[in-house]
């Protein structure tokens, strides 16, 4: 794998990552009257399933 694609592969994974850590120490909008969410928390489900789908492409880019 050249050192570019390497590189550029190793930051997404660590942006991903962050983003997947962010969404899961968060705290859920459920908890709040519907008013207050931010983000409706089955769109928000869907948005993690996306970066956790991602996050495993990745790796399996990593690995070839």
């Amino acid at each position: 794998m050249s050192g570019e694609r390497e590189e550029f592969l190793h930051g997404l994974q660590a942006e991903v990552e962050g983003e997947l850590q962010a969404m899961q120490s968060a705290v859920p909008d459920a908890a709040l009257p519907v008013e207050q969410w931010i983000m409706d928390p089955a769109e928000e489900a869907v948005e993690q399933a996306g970066l956790t789908s991602l996050l495993g492409a990745v790796k399996a880019l990593e690995e070839e």
